[in-house]
């Protein structure tokens, strides 16, 4: 089971303001949006005359530019947009279970169950077919279990991608859908609770290649 994060990048809090900005001239934002380029010291005589900060917010503009703003609100407003950028984030769990090509029902439906259930919770899911010994051979057997899931998976979920083989496994990859799990979820809550799934481990089996 792996765990991939999101990760957002912290916004920048360390500005040249006032009398730290040492070029002779600036265009300058006004709290109106107009602009005007102007002589360094004039741009922070008409900020300390609008009780506001004069901010270097693109040094590397030519001229570089400032804008007129309370420094301290500045700072809270893009706090508060970071804040607001890790609540919409999420933790991206990746879970994965195995099958074999010549899978039995009873274990295809019990694992694909774990599954659904997976996606339904938001989590991407990788099936692994697994061919041991000589059933590399039949490679149609695990595509068409493949595509099985896909089917059964398909009112929560969408699959990523192809089916890809790499050695003896073949991956399959498959999306939430938050737009189906919606509607899966009003379906069920209209039927008959289902009864509550057995635990299974997500964690990867040992291989045995032996023939």
């Amino acid at each position: 089971m792996k765990k991939q994060k999101t990760s957002g990048q912290k916004p920048k809090l360390s500005y040249r303001i006032n009398d730290q900005i040492r070029v002779p001239e600036v265009r300058v934002v006004f709290p109106d949006g107009t602009m005007q380029v102007m002589r360094t010291m004039d741009a922070r005589r008409a900020a300390e005359e609008r009780n506001l900060d004069l901010i270097e917010v693109q040094p590397n503009a030519q001229p570089p530019v400032c804008k007129m703003e309370n420094y301290g609100k500045l700072i809270y407003k893009m706090a508060q947009k970071e804040k607001d950028l890790k609540k919409k984030q999420k933790t991206t769990t990746l879970k994965e279970l195995r099958f074999h090509p010549n899978t039995d029902k009873h274990d295809f439906d019990f694992k694909t169950a774990h599954l659904e259930e997976f996606l339904r919770k938001g989590n991407r899911v990788r099936a692994t077919i697994v061919f041991l010994g000589r059933s590399i051979i039949y490679k149609d057997k695990g595509l068409e279990l493949a595509d099985r899931l896909t089917e059964r998976l398909g009112t929560v979920g969408s699959r990523d991608g192809e089916p890809k083989f790499e050695g003896k496994k073949l991956f399959v990859y498959f999306e939430p859908d938050k737009k189906k799990i919606e509607q899966f979820e009003k379906r069920r809550a209209k039927s008959a609770p289902l009864p509550p799934l057995e635990p299974i481990s997500a964690e990867p089996e040992e291989d045995d290649d032996s023939e």
